[in-house]
């Protein structure tokens, strides 16, 4: 049955408003940042060089683990809106990959993915130029052989920043993520060709990372009245709960960026490829602690407490944030469906978006700039993260149940038979990757290409 919705959906862009010279970002702590090469206020260009390296940190027993510029998780990168971005990325592993940036929405060619990027190969550079339309809370990670690459260390934060901040606000990111590890810590053999119960669940982990660490360290004491924590979930398979205690919380953002009105919440149940943001506010003399929780299919993994962080002031009110871009839904002029389901058993597993597996599937062809209905529904009796490259989207319904959810999303949490609703105007015209984001699902066929094409106009 159609419903029809009173508004029209919209992202309002705030690269329009143009560049401006503006003092560096405010990052209280996270991965390190990387350096910005070009002193032009209006430029950003970084430098990235995926490469092996050899770790004590999981245990007593050295493992080699892939990283950007030797860290992980990878250097932190930063921008503003409007901001000219260019990555010299270099690829020094034994294999292809390229990068993809998970919830930008930029062009269809810099999106790093192999249907339309050639994969980098050992040796070779590639150069991602794009300019991001909207702040918020990204992150990057390889498009090829995804579910062994990201798991091996290939992923890391990207904050685009607007052009005019809070004042006394400062940012933490915080990188959660888990690894299965061999009882000696070192990093568990990859198994997805072989085994059954990494085809159905996903590479599940047996230990908590926290920005790349097992026991995160105490954070340094905050100089702020609040403060914004940046929340990426990075995981092959697993689910997060966040929550902040010690202190007082409010979500301020999602993947699309700032929420019309903040929520007075202070734990999220955190999607694969998700994120959130909480402004936080502390008592002098406490701490503030971020926590953190995998989901059902974890393997003997505790929660985790990530980095404590000492108050040194108390205050009684929040920031005043940039006005958030509209979010509204109206009646669809077009509509898709995308039904997850699965084949195969034992250690032939395999999973489809409309009864085929990536390389079997046809391209969906769309109009971009019109509204438009996507309903997903699981036919697999499993859960899946749905994530939707280039666009995005706001959440309607579940199970036919309307929501009260007014935030811009790119990646939802699909429950085991489950069915949601969502709406977007598709403003970003260009071939976008549709996939679980169990990233062996996707490897092993949960994935579909949308063309969206621009609205030929009389």
């Amino acid at each position: 049955m159609h419903r029809v919705f009173a508004q029209a959906l919209t992202w309002t862009s705030l690269a329009a408003c143009g560049p401006s010279p503006l003092p560096p970002p405010r990052l209280v702590s996270g991965p390190p940042a990387a350096a910005d090469l070009d002193p032009d206020p209006h430029r950003v260009v970084f430098e990235l060089v995926a490469s092996t390296t050899t770790v004590q940190q999981y245990g007593e027993t050295p493992s080699e683990i892939w990283t950007y510029n030797g860290q992980l998780p990878g250097p932190t990168l930063q921008a503003r809106v409007g901001d000219e971005v260019t990555i010299h990325f270099t690829n020094d592993l034994p294999e292809p990959t390229t990068i993809h940036w998970h919830g930008l929405r930029i062009s269809d060619a810099m999106d790093g993915v192999p249907a339309i990027q050639q994969a980098v190969r050992p040796g070779e550079t590639f150069t991602y130029r794009f300019s991001p339309p909207e702040p918020g809370t990204f992150w990057y990670h390889p498009h090829v052989r995804a579910h062994e690459q990201v798991e091996r260390g290939l992923h890391g934060a990207f904050v685009v920043h607007p052009r005019e901040e809070p004042e006394g606000v400062g940012e933490r990111v915080f990188v959660v993520d888990d690894v299965q590890l061999n009882a000696d810590g070192s990093l568990a053999e990859f198994t997805l060709d072989s085994e059954h119960v990494t085809q159905s669940h996903g590479r599940v982990g047996t230990q908590l990372l926290v920005n790349g660490q097992l026991d995160p360290p105490m954070a340094p004491a905050s100089p702020s009245t609040s403060e914004r924590w940046r929340v990426v979930n990075v995981s092959n398979a697993s689910s997060m709960r966040v929550t902040v205690r010690g202190g007082l919380a409010r979500v301020i953002a999602r993947d699309g960026g700032l929420l019309e009105t903040p929520l007075d919440l202070d734990v999220v149940d955190l999607p694969v490829g998700g994120r959130v943001d909480f402004e936080v506010r502390g008592v002098a003399g406490e701490a503030l602690a971020l926590e953190v929780e995998a989901g059902k299919h974890a393997v003997g993994k505790p929660s985790v407490v990530a980095a404590g962080v000492p108050w040194n002031v108390s205050t009684t009110s929040w920031a005043t944030w940039p006005d958030a871009p509209a979010v509204q839904v109206s009646s669809p002029q077009q509509e898709l469906a995308l039904t997850f389901g699965r084949a195969g058993g034992g250690t032939d597993r395999t999973w489809t978006v409309n009864g085929n597996e990536w390389g079997e599937h046809t391209p969906i062809p769309l109009n971009a700039d019109v509204p438009t209905r996507i309903r997903v529904v699981d036919e697999s009796s499993a859960p899946h993260p749905f994530h939707l490259h280039g666009q995005f989207f706001r959440v309607v319904s579940r199970n036919g149940v309307l929501t009260d959810d007014k935030a811009a999303y790119d990646t939802v949490m699909l429950g085991p038979d489950e069915e949601v609703e969502l709406f977007t105007t598709l403003d970003n015209p260009g071939r976008w990757m549709a996939h679980c984001h169990i990233l062996a699902h996707a490897e092993r066929g949960m994935m579909t290409e949308l063309v969206v094409q621009p609205l030929e106009r009389n």
